[in-house]
């Protein structure tokens, strides 16, 4: 039921839905007054949350910055990669992987297995969409990484989770089955890595932050850049909101 209600919950989180609703708010409304208020708070929310200035502020700060490449002297056993970085309804797929807007958790984490960085993937994410039957992404993930050099046996899957608090369950199962020992390190977007440091913590498998897919920009703002709203932002603030709620509903479930 949490899972149901957790995707259910994305709608309403859609700060482009609130602009619709008060639009329609107005719509309806037979008293002039309110018509012009509902009218008004659409503009202040379509402003508010197009502005990409006020976005890079927010998300800069919240954003934690961790272990870097360059200051991995010896090489962890395992790099446990998050789901979430691929797109299984682009067509044509028979013949290549898609890759999503998060493509950077799976780069980067590639990156660090060919410097030598990290000994071991270990691919978490299995299917996690109320409506489709989508193949697990973590299995998917595995001939396209052979096809990248990855040999079979560096390549760890766990392809059941549906969540963050699954994620982190469900590999440390799998490491403990398999007796594998750490260092381990946990690769995810940055603005996810709050959450997800936090469950694995709960889990009780020690891991070491390595945060990618940094959503904050070096800026140098211009008129149009502070005034023009940014359809992208609205995106964007979507997965900012989701992730805040969803650490308040992991606390109020123990999961973190």
């Amino acid at each position: 039921m949490f899972f149901i209600l957790s995707k259910l919950l994305v709608f309403l989180l859609k700060p482009i839905t609130w602009v619709a609703g008060l639009l329609f708010m107005s719509w309806f409304s037979a008293h002039p007054g309110r018509k012009r208020k509902y009218v008004m708070f659409a503009l202040v929310v379509l402003l508010l949350f197009s502005n990409g200035f006020i976005f890079n502020m927010v998300i800069s700060a919240w954003e934690p910055q961790t272990l870097t490449a360059d200051q991995i002297e010896s090489p962890y056993a395992v790099g446990i990669l998050l789901g979430g970085y691929s797109n299984l309804n682009i067509r044509p797929v028979h013949d290549r992987h898609n890759l999503n807007e998060r493509a950077n958790r799976f780069i980067n984490a590639f990156e660090l297995y060919k410097k030598g960085k990290i000994r071991k993937l270990l691919l978490t994410g299995g299917q996690g969409s109320l409506t489709k039957r989508n193949p697990a992404e973590a299995s998917e993930v595995v001939h396209f990484l052979e096809t990248l050099g990855v040999p079979r046996r560096d390549i760890l899957v766990e392809d059941q989770s549906r969540n963050t608090y699954e994620n982190a369950a469900f590999s440390k199962a799998l490491i403990e089955e398999q007796g594998i020992d750490g260092p381990f390190l946990l690769l995810t977007s940055a603005w996810h890595m709050p959450r997800s440091a936090a469950c694995f913590e709960k889990a009780g498998l020690e891991v070491t932050p390595f945060a990618v897919d940094y959503l904050t920009e070096e800026w140098s703002p211009s008129p149009e850049q502070l005034i023009l709203p940014n359809a992208r932002t609205f995106y964007l603030w979507e997965l900012l909101l989701k992730e805040w709620v969803g650490i308040l509903a992991y606390r109020l479930k123990g999961y973190n």
